[in-house]
C-alpha cells in the first residue's frame, strides 16, 4: 500500500518513495495557455508547494531523463507540452520568511532565501558565479540576471517563487507603515528586476503562489506584467482535493465501504466548502487537511480525536491580525455578522492601499484570501461569503470567546468542565444556566445583541473546547438545520445530544407565544431524529424569554 503524503512537498521524493500523488499534471497546459508570467493565490496547507516542486521537475532541462520515472501513469506523461524539460528552473522559497517580525530581520531573512534560490541554481547546472552576500536581495538579482544574459544560453529561465508573500504573515500585526517601507523598497524592486529580464528574453516564464494579496498589489506595479489567475474558473481546484480525487484516497487507504463513508462525512463537515470561482462547479477539500486525517487512519486505523491538524490551529492567530487590521473600528460587527449568519456580504478585493483607512470589504476581502472565508454565491455587485466549514468556525468561535474575555465576560474553565462532565449523564441543566448568566452579563454590553443567534454563539463557543462532544452549531440533518448538536468523541458516551434552541422577546411574550414556540420546537427536533446518521441522540427544546431560560424540556418521541 502507497503511503500518505502528510507534510511531504518535494515531488521526487513522493513518487520515488512509493506515496499517493494526486495527479494535477493536466493543469501544466493550461498554465501554459493562461500566460507566461502568472500568480496564484490560495489559503495556507492547500499544497502549493508540493505542486511547485512537481513544476520544478517537469520543466527542468537537467531532469529530462527522469521524466518517465517520475510521470508515468500521470496524464501529462500521455500528454507531454512541448516546453516539458525546456528550462533553467531558478526557485525561490519563502515560505520560512516570517522567522522575525522586525525589519532589518525580515530583509535578512528575504535575502538569505534569494542567496539560497540562486546558490541552488549554479549548483544544479554547474554555472561558474559568485554571489556578492553584501549586495540587498534586489541588486544581487538584477546581476545574476545580467549574468545570465551574458551567457547566451539556448534555453530560457523559468522562475518559480513559492509563497512569495509569506513575510507578510509576520507583519500583519504591525503597522502599515513598516509593510508599505518593505514592500515597496528592496522587494518591489527585486520583482521589478526579474521583469526587465522577462521583457529582455532571459526569463521565458514565471509562475509564484502565495496568499496574501496585499503583497501582490503593493509589488505588482513594479511587476504589472503578471496575470492573477487566483480566481479563473479553470482552475479552481487546481490547488486543494475535489470530492472525486477524496474518493479515490479513501479507496486506496480504507478497505471498508462504511468506513470510507464515515471518513468521508467527517471530512466534508471539517474540511470542506472552499470555492474560488462563482461558477466553479465543485468545492474543494483543504488537502493537508485530508492528509492529517487519512495519515492517522492508515497508521493507527482510527480517527483522530482532534479533526484539526496542529498546524492549522498554530496559525488560528491570523484570524485576529485580519479582522482587526489596523485597528478599525468596525471588526465587533464584523465578527458578529459572521458568527450569527455564518456568511456576510461583501466585494471581493483585489487591491488594497494601506496608506488609507481600510473597509469591511478589505477585511472581507483579506479573510477570504486566507481562507477563513469562501465564496457562497454571486450577487449584484459582489458576493455572499460564508465559513467555509466547522474548523474554521472553530476558529472563529475560538476568537470570539477572547474577545468575550477582553471585555470582562470569560467562561469559566472550571465550570465549563464540570458542565462537560454532567453532559455526559444527559443533564444539561447546569448548561442552561451557565448560559442565562452569561447573557445577563452581555444585556449591557454591545458586543453581542441577545437573540436566538446570538444565544447560539454562546452555546456554541462555551462548548468549543470540551473533552467530551464534537459540537456543531447548524449542523445539517436529511430534514433541516439543528441548532446545536453534541457529538460524541468517545464511543462509551452513551448518546449524542441535540439541541433546539427559541428565543421570545420579553415585550412580545405570552402563553400563547411559549406553547407556539413549544409545539415548533417539538416538531423540529422530532423531523430531525428521523436522520438516520444521528443514531438515537437525547433531544432538548430550550426556550429564553429575553435572558432568562424559561423553558428546559426533554423530547421523548
Amino acid at each position: 500500500m502507497k503511503k500518505i503524503p502528510y507534510g511531504i512537498i518535494n515531488y521526487q521524493d513522493l513518487i520515488l518513495e512509493n506515496y499517493l500523488y494526486i495527479d494535477k499534471t493536466m493543469y501544466l497546459e493550461k498554465l501554459e495557455n493562461a500566460g507566461k508570467t502568472l500568480f496564484y493565490l490560495r489559503p495556507g496547507r492547500f499544497g502549493k508547494s508540493l505542486f511547485t516542486s512537481m513544476m520544478y521537475y517537469y520543466y527542468d532541462i537537467n531532469s529530462k531523463d527522469l521524466f518517465d520515472k517520475l510521470f508515468n501513469g500521470l496524464f501529462v506523461h500521455k500528454h507531454p507540452t512541448k516546453e516539458k524539460n525546456n528550462y533553467y528552473i531558478l526557485s525561490f522559497d519563502f515560505s520560512g520568511i516570517n522567522e522575525n517580525k522586525q525589519e532589518e530581520g525580515l530583509m535578512n531573512s528575504f535575502k538569505k532565501c534569494v542567496i539560497a534560490g540562486i546558490n541552488k541554481f549554479l549548483n544544479n547546472y554547474n554555472f561558474n558565479y559568485e554571489i556578492n552576500i553584501d549586495e540587498p536581495a534586489d541588486d544581487m538579482i538584477k546581476m545574476f540576471l545580467s549574468y545570465i544574459q551574458g551567457l547566451k544560453l539556448e534555453n530560457k529561465l523559468y522562475i518559480i517563487v513559492d509563497e512569495y508573500d509569506n513575510f507578510t504573515n509576520a507583519i500583519l500585526e504591525g503597522s502599515a507603515d513598516k509593510f508599505i517601507k518593505i514592500v515597496t523598497g528592496t522587494i518591489k524592486s527585486f520583482y521589478a528586476n526579474i521583469k526587465i529580464y522577462v521583457k529582455e528574453g532571459v526569463i521565458g516564464r514565471f509562475f509564484a503562489t502565495g496568499i496574501c494579496p496585499i503583497t501582490l498589489d503593493s509589488m505588482t506595479t513594479g511587476f504589472n506584467i503578471a496575470t492573477n489567475i487566483s480566481n479563473y474558473e479553470e482552475f479552481n481546484s487546481m490547488i486543494g482535493l475535489t470530492h472525486e480525487e477524496v474518493n479515490n484516497l479513501l479507496n486506496e487507504v480504507v478497505e471498508e465501504k462504511n468506513k470510507r463513508e464515515e471518513i468521508k462525512q467527517i471530512m466534508i463537515k471539517n474540511y470542506d466548502g472552499y470555492l474560488f470561482n462563482e461558477d466553479a462547479k465543485e468545492k474543494v477539500f483543504n488537502a493537508t487537511l485530508v492528509m492529517y486525517l487519512l495519515n492517522f487512519y492508515q497508521l493507527y486505523k482510527s480517527i483522530p480525536k482532534d479533526i484539526m491538524d496542529s498546524n492549522i490551529a498554530f496559525n488560528s492567530g491570523k484570524i485576529d491580525n485580519l479582522i482587526e487590521l489596523k485597528n478599525n473600528s468596525f471588526y465587533k460587527e464584523l465578527l458578529n455578522e459572521i458568527m450569527k449568519n455564518e456568511h456576510i456580504k461583501g466585494i471581493l478585493k483585489n487591491k488594497f492601499d494601506l496608506t488609507r483607512d481600510l473597509e469591511s470589504d478589505d477585511i472581507i476581502s483579506l479573510l477570504y484570501y486566507f481562507g477563513y472565508l469562501t465564496i457562497e454565491s454571486d450577487i449584484y455587485g459582489g458576493y455572499y461569503f460564508k465559513i467555509p466549514n466547522e474548523v474554521m468556525k472553530v476558529l472563529y468561535g475560538n476568537y470570539f470567546t477572547k474577545k468575550l474575555k477582553e471585555s470582562g465576560i470569560g467562561y469559566d474553565n472550571k465550570t465549563i468542565s464540570e458542565i462537560s462532565k454532567e453532559l455526559v449523564t444527559g443533564n444539561i441543566d447546569k448548561l442552561n444556566n451557565y448560559v442565562s448568566e452569561v447573557l445577563k452579563k452581555l444585556d449591557n454590553r454591545d458586543f453581542i445583541k441577545i437573540d436566538e443567534k446570538g444565544i447560539k454563539i454562546i452555546y456554541f463557543t462555551m462548548l468549543l473546547n470540551n473533552e467530551y462532544y464534537n459540537v456543531y452549531s447548524e449542523y445539517v440533518s436529511n430534514n433541516g438545520y439543528i441548532d446545536i448538536y453534541l457529538e460524541k468523541k468517545n464511543p462509551n458516551i452513551p448518546n449524542n445530544i441535540m439541541i433546539e434552541l427559541k428565543y421570545i422577546k420579553k415585550k412580545d411574550y405570552s402563553e400563547e407565544i411559549l406553547k407556539e414556540k413549544i409545539e415548533e420546537g417539538k416538531s423540529q427536533l422530532v423531523s430531525y431524529s428521523k436522520d438516520k446518521r444521528l443514531g438515537n441522540p437525547l433531544k432538548y427544546l430550550v426556550i429564553f424569554v429575553g435572558n432568562e431560560l424559561k423553558l428546559l424540556k426533554s423530547i421523548d418521541y
